[in-house]
């Protein structure tokens, strides 16, 4: 035997590739949305069968306040610690002081508006939840910006166990002071303690002990002064809802708009936000090869397609059954809200990464210009529609003005890929169609009153069969007739295989 060869060096263990790591990566986020999407369920049950429609609005004007000064003052901290792939000790320290600045001014702020936003609204509730409503922010400004470096290398594991850990604080508190003082208080406090314990976690999970300092400014401004901007025209465009229809409708309407949008959310928020935020990290890794970062995005708007839109849509569905049966006769209001915008959101999910694929390229000028023109044509539609009809014409403006937004964002990807327009939705093709066929056989069920008869819980159980049923034979038969073409369909049955293996012996 050969002496030498006995010491040669290993070789390296292999490295998962990236569409490997962004998987797991995206398993893990999904995993801890699922968790937090589950909880967040639950605490919403629980509090609005404790609190009236009125409590939840008053609450929506305070938070809707909260996350416009929030969102108009981002300086995308986490995608400025995943862009900066070599970020030194005074680029995160940098971070942290312009957080802590932020969070601070936001706080402020707030308790200086409560007074004229009582007035203005002619509740004094309004007042205390502009005050308790500052604690948030306070509180998430402080957040180690070390933190996310997780994130950016793609290992998610840590933030599902933050994830659920300050979800279940929050909820721990929501619930409590529901149930022991019947107040709106219950969704303030419990919402600072979430932000609370977010920050904690960060520092325990990450150790860091950040300095104030300035000295990156420059560099950190390159990259986030202008998604800044996307951050002040995505708040203004999606956070002044309740707000405008409070001010119109009252309190009560502004609760049902408020539910009903935290509802039309649930399907898309946990299954496709998550993934797109694995996604991100990915591109960015890509930077220097654009025909693989294309190929990653489409791949990702497929992935995207085959599950958000059919949740959205099934979810939309079944809606009218299921809102009045979770949180009682109060909340009825809410369900039409939820069955004219999910199914846009639903349409709208696939496309979600385009905004990361662009900040992954740099040019988050284009994706501020994106939003610019989405705010121009959204609002006066959206405060127009409600003076004009109400909840059901604030609906219906979010739902034509999601259409909209689609565009927006296939131009979007035109522009930065140098593809055509349409590929993205081509790549979509198969879930389109499947989910069409899915809707379109539910809604012949119902246009035929086959299964009126049957009691709430029955109805929403058969109609979550037949169309989970409708919609993986129309996708399976769709792929079949195209000659099983590389895609989801595959990746599927290939993640598959080996657990129906251990299962069945076979």
């Amino acid at each position: 035997m050969n002496d030498a060869a006995d010491h040669r060096p290993a070789a390296a263990a292999p490295q998962p590739s990236l569409t490997s790591r962004v998987a797991r990566g995206a398993g893990w986020i999904v995993a801890g949305r699922a968790v937090m999407g589950l909880l967040g369920f639950l605490n919403t049950v629980i509090v609005a069968r404790l609190l009236l429609p009125d409590d939840f609005g008053v609450v929506a004007i305070g938070l809707g306040a909260m996350q416009i000064l929030t969102n108009v003052s981002d300086i995308g901290v986490s995608q400025a610690v995943i862009k900066f792939r070599d970020a030194r000790r005074d680029d995160l320290d940098t971070l942290f002081t312009l957080s802590m600045i932020r969070g601070l001014i936001i706080a402020a702020a707030l308790v200086g508006l409560s007074g004229p936003a009582a007035a203005f609204y002619g509740d004094e509730r309004v007042f205390q939840v502009f005050c308790g409503a500052a604690l948030y922010p306070l509180f998430t400004g402080l957040i180690n910006p070390k933190f996310f470096e997780f994130e950016r290398d793609l290992d998610y594991s840590k933030e599902f166990i933050a994830t659920v850990i300050f979800k279940l604080a929050g909820v721990a508190v929501s619930v409590a002071v529901a149930v022991l003082y019947r107040s709106y208080w219950a969704m303030i406090l419990g919402l600072a303690a979430n932000g609370f314990v977010q920050m904690l976690l960060s520092y325990a999970m990450r150790p860091h002990r950040p300095r104030l300092t300035l000295v990156s400014l420059r560099k950190v401004f390159g990259f986030s002064g202008w998604l800044a901007g996307v951050g002040i025209m995505s708040a203004l465009t999606n956070k002044l809802d309740p707000l405008i229809i409070a001010r119109a409708m009252g309190a009560g309407s502004a609760g049902h708009f408020f539910m009903g949008m935290q509802l039309a959310e649930l399907p898309t928020r946990e299954l496709a936000f998550p993934a797109s935020r694995a996604i991100y990290p990915g591109l960015s890794e890509l930077q220097g090869d654009p025909a693989r970062m294309r190929e990653a995005y489409l791949k990702g708007v497929e992935a995207l397609a085959a599950f958000a839109m059919p949740a959205a849509i099934g979810f939309a569905l079944i809606s009218r059954d299921l809102i009045p049966f979770l949180l009682g006769a109060n909340w009825a209001d809410a369900a039409p809200v939820v069955e004219i915008i999910t199914p846009v959101m639903g349409a709208q999910m696939p496309f979600l990464a385009t905004q990361f694929y662009a900040m992954a390229l740099g040019a988050t000028r284009l994706v501020f210009f994106r939003e610019l023109a989405f705010f121009l044509i959204r609002t006066p539609v959206f405060i127009a529609a409600t003076i004009a009809y109400g909840l059901i014409g604030a609906a219906a403006a979010v739902a034509a003005c999601g259409v909209l937004f689609i565009a927006l964002n296939l131009t979007l990807y035109a522009r930065v890929a140098g593809d055509a327009l349409w590929r993205p939705l081509w790549r979509a093709r198969r879930s389109l169609a499947a989910s069409a066929a899915m809707a379109g056989v539910l809604l012949a069920l119902r246009a035929s009153g086959a299964i009126e008869p049957l009691a709430p819980l029955l109805r929403i159980g058969v109609d979550a069969a037949l169309g989970a049923a409708v919609y993986l034979a129309a996708h399976g038969l769709l792929w079949r007739l195209e000659g099983e073409p590389e895609g989801v369909e595959r990746a599927l049955l290939s993640a598959a295989r080996p657990a129906f293996r251990r299962l069945t012996g076979y």
